[in-house]
């Protein structure tokens, strides 16, 4: 008896995760010192970017395999001048190493937030390029997937809203 018991007991530890088990739990996320609220499968350790204490960088791994990051800029921007300078650059599309997609440039809007949109990259692999100013901060989301934009990225981005900064 001890034997069948022991057996069943290796084979239930063993097994495969159900794949239930291995989704992502989904919950929201708030920061009010940088001004937003997002949900997220997982939480992201808020660091600085590259040591720049004025831009706060939360970057989280997808389950579609999707590299999600969302910048937060804490420098006064003039959001109109912002905006329209990286219309121009998307749209002049000089960069050969990571052209920006036809077609994929549009103005955008989140949480009443204005804002701008393109996708840069190579047959099978995209990076989502994304820009919105507002409540004196500045948001640059960026993704990095391959093949079809992810519905997850979706819905991350559309779960983004402005809150109260702190400050």
């Amino acid at each position: 008896m001890k034997t069948l018991f022991a057996a069943v007991l290796f084979v239930i530890l063993a097994a495969p995760a159900p794949a239930w088990q291995s989704k992502q739990k989904w919950k929201p996320y708030i920061y009010p010192d940088d001004g937003f609220s997002i949900t997220l499968p997982s939480q992201p350790i808020p660091q600085n970017d590259q040591g720049d204490p004025h831009i706060h960088l939360y970057s989280i791994h997808l389950e579609s395999g999707a590299v999600f990051s969302l910048r937060v800029v804490h420098r006064l921007t003039d959001c109109e001048t912002t905006l329209a300078d990286l219309w121009d650059k998307a749209e002049a599309n000089k960069d050969s190493n990571e052209p920006v997609i036809r077609g994929s440039l549009k103005q955008v809007s989140l949480a009443d937030l204005k804002g701008l949109e393109y996708e840069t990259g190579k047959p099978g692999e995209r990076t989502l390029h994304r820009f919105h100013c507002g409540n004196k901060l500045f948001y640059i989301f960026s993704a990095a997937y391959k093949g079809k934009r992810p519905a997850d990225l979706d819905r991350v981005i559309n779960s983004f809203q402005t809150v109260n900064p702190a400050h």
